[in-house]
């Protein structure tokens, strides 16, 4: 490529304090190379006599720190969400899928002692059980059971092996039914200590509270940041609070999409908290950079 005089006179200060990329510099050079102007002016800035307080030197120097900075700022931003959109893929994909029942997904066994042992099958990734005491007086002790896969699995299959051991006391009957989101409990093991009526194992609904919570503080900080917007620190304060319940709601997006209801409370708002993290850094960040952004353009004006 082909510069003229006057972009490379424009050029020469900075090629002159060596501040030009080094691409930049062989542009110069090969001009340098067949302009003898050129090569005079350069030669009179590098033998003139440096100026008082480093007038020149010193504004390319802190323009040069200032453009570091700004990289750094946009490389911050980038890795953060990354990370952000990693931690929420990895929540998408080994979030719980859950399988209805067949006697692949799991089987029983009697053993001794009153011994029952649930073996899952392959692709069976987790489950969750719980158990209690029928109504009924010697109607035994009751299981719930559920079993789920994930999408990783479903993609890259490996051979699970898992199995569950149930045992009855007091050598009384044991009764397990499987439970599904939106389905009937269905009896898969024992006598039904219900015959009168089936049974619903209900999911948790902790998320759909947190989320209301979450929008709640949401609106009070943008209220409070509303009323606060003459007083500064206080209102850069409410700012950063509030892109707190704003993470929050956006990680619970990814995570769960727009459902509120789980069976494994204590995963998904675990996955939600994870996610919500780099997003959070994310959101400070930007706001950084918006103020930044917004100071500039006050000095400009």
């Amino acid at each position: 490529m082909s510069l003229t005089c006057n972009v490379i006179r424009d050029l020469l200060p900075l090629f002159a304090e060596d501040m030009v990329s080094d691409d930049t510099r062989l542009l110069v050079e090969k001009h340098l190379a067949d302009c003898p102007d050129c090569r005079e002016r350069l030669a009179a800035m590098q033998t003139s006599p440096a100026l008082p307080g480093g007038v020149v030197a010193v504004p390319l120097k802190k323009l040069k720190g200032r453009l570091f900075w700004k990289r750094i700022e946009v490389i911050v931003l980038t890795v953060t969400l990354i990370l952000a959109a990693a931690i929420a893929g990895g929540a998408y994909l080994t979030a719980p899928v859950y399988l209805p029942y067949s006697e692949s997904v799991l089987s029983f066994h009697e053993g001794t002692d009153g011994m029952l042992f649930v073996a899952f099958g392959e692709e069976v990734v987790g489950y969750d059980f719980s158990g209690h005491m029928a109504e009924e007086s010697g109607a035994g002790h009751v299981y719930h059971i559920t079993a789920w896969t994930n999408q990783w699995q479903q993609l890259f299959p490996k051979h699970n092996t898992q199995s569950l051991v149930l045992k009855a006391k007091n050598d009384q009957p044991v009764s397990v039914y499987y439970y599904l989101e939106g389905a009937e409990d269905t009896l898969v093991y024992g006598k039904d200590p219900y015959p009168n009526g089936g049974i619903i194992t209900l999911p948790r609904l902790a998320l759909a509270y947190y989320a209301l919570l979450a929008a709640v503080l949401l609106v009070i900080g943008v209220l409070l940041r509303s009323a606060c917007r003459e007083h500064s620190p206080i209102r850069d304060l409410v700012e950063k609070l509030l892109l707190l319940p704003a993470a929050y709601l956006v990680a619970q997006l990814l995570v769960k999409g727009f459902t509120t209801s789980t069976y494994t409370l204590s995963r998904d708002f675990a996955a939600i908290l994870l996610v919500m993290l780099p997003i959070y850094c994310a959101f400070l960040l930007a706001l950084h950079l918006y103020r930044k952004h917004e100071l500039i353009k006050q000095t400009r004006l």
